[in-house]
């Protein structure tokens, strides 16, 4: 007899069913995560991590781009390995580094014949950085103007229009991956896609049942 709880089961299935409709999917739909020391304006983005639906991953650590950043912020990222001295020294230089995500964003679209979109859980944190580095560089975004967001499509599931019902400490346990969030930005996109899968299949079967 299994000992996977019933939930952890429903999970499971959901995340297969979500898996198979992403790659059927006519956009590539990228679960990506940004660390950063402040916002995009105010602030460097630290880190940038992705995985494509197929399993292919990207991560890059940069030099900060500019000379300020939120107090808390930048705690929070030297707590988690992301120092700033050290990414200073070491740290691959910012339009260098967006340059090379473009790139495998690029070449991920030609290998499978799709547009990419990026799906992130805060989107607008993420998508914002991207978009700024992007003009820095002076490419195009990679993804365009538009982000899909996950913390904003789970809030349809939680049973109340209460948005902090969003935080992900307070999902239902279908949609969550087993572990946490390391803030590690590979690692934090390894973690949402599940979620993603799971949203996408419950939102496809329950268009199913309304028809």
């Amino acid at each position: 007899m299994s000992t996977l709880s019933t939930a952890r089961q429903e999970h499971n299935r959901l995340v297969g069913v979500g898996k198979e409709i992403h790659h059927d999917a006519p956009q590539l739909f990228i679960n990506g995560d940004v660390e950063g020391d402040g916002w995009a304006g105010h602030g460097s983005m630290l880190s940038l991590g992705a995985i494509a639906p197929e399993g292919e991953t990207f991560y890059i650590e940069m030099a900060p781009l500019d000379t300020v950043w939120d107090e808390g912020q930048r705690r929070f990222c030297e707590e988690h390995g992301l120092k700033r001295e050290r990414l200073v020294r070491e740290g691959i230089a910012p339009t260098d580094a967006i340059k090379e995500f473009a790139e495998w964003i690029l070449m991920l679209s030609d290998v499978y014949k799709k547009p990419a979109v990026l799906s992130a859980f805060n989107a607008g944190y993420d998508h914002g950085f991207i978009q700024q580095y992007s003009m820095k560089a002076d490419i195009p975004n990679p993804f365009g103007a538009a982000p899909y967001d996950i913390k904003s499509r789970s809030l349809g599931i939680t049973g109340e229009w209460d948005w902090r019902l969003t935080s992900k400490g307070r999902l239902p346990e279908i949609i969550l991956p087993e572990g946490e969030f390391t803030h590690n930005a590979l690692e934090d996109s390894t973690y949402q896609q599940p979620m993603d899968f799971a949203l996408t299949a419950l939102e496809m079967e329950a268009q199913r049942w309304r028809k």
